[in-house]
């Protein structure tokens, strides 16, 4: 049984109304799911294509591959583009940003061969929203992790009876599988971490990353900018 502490005797009830719960200054992670099936082969095949040109990306050692940060100006990931572009627009929407454009400034691919294959902590500098799709997870595969971006946040780590998102530094989604979508703010610390479970063979563990950026004119409270 929990104690609270620190309690006078009761003397008289006494009640407060209009009791809400006020999410300041939250972290976003928008999330959605690309059902289709065939269009997910359809990127995979394009993007397994890719390995296999040494113009196109680099390897990393004999665990994974990685693309250039030119996909969203490629024409066979076009469509794709176009979908993450919609879904970016409806990021800023949400935060009711005034914008002039919204465009992608990169969108790149990572491969995963072997299940060491990892992305340290990282952020996105130099843009505003990011974002992942999951086009190939293995069932071994680790799976993206999002962290606290609060040092302050971490000084009291108290026991808790679940973790969430809430009470804990890092979250892992459950459900990160094949066609899951994220986007978020591009300051929000994300990584892989490696792991020692063989994907089975044949597999490979692919994600596709993309950043967002907006032109426009912004005049409040700093020196003005402008984004073109």
């Amino acid at each position: 049984m929990t104690e609270i502490v620190n309690l006078s005797p009761k003397k008289r009830e006494i009640v407060l109304k209009e009791r809400e719960i006020r999410p300041l200054f939250p972290s976003l992670v928008f999330s959605a799911v690309l059902d289709d099936q065939n269009f997910l082969d359809e990127i995979q095949r394009n993007i397994i294509k890719m390995t296999k040109d040494p113009e196109a990306g680099s390897r990393a050692g004999d665990v994974g591959w990685y693309s250039h940060h030119n996909m969203h100006v490629m024409e066979e990931f076009s469509d794709l583009t176009n979908l993450l572009l919609k879904e970016m627009v409806a990021v800023f929407d949400y935060y009711q940003i005034i914008y002039e454009s919204v465009y992608l400034t990169s969108m790149w691919s990572n491969v995963g061969y072997r299940p060491e294959y990892c992305h340290q902590n990282h952020i996105h500098p130099n843009s505003m929203f990011s974002g992942v799709l999951h086009i190939s997870s293995p069932k071994n595969s680790s799976k993206t992790a999002f962290n606290d971006p609060r040092p302050a946040a971490r000084m009291f780590e108290p026991s808790v009876h679940e973790l969430n998102g809430i009470n804990s530094g890092v979250v892992i989604p459950k459900h990160a599988d094949r066609g899951q979508l994220f986007i978020f703010p591009s300051y929000l610390p994300h990584g892989v971490n490696a792991s020692h479970k063989s994907y089975g063979k044949g597999n490979q563990r692919i994600t596709l990353s993309f950043n967002g950026m907006m032109t426009g004119e912004i005049t409040t409270q700093t020196a003005p900018l402008s984004l073109k």
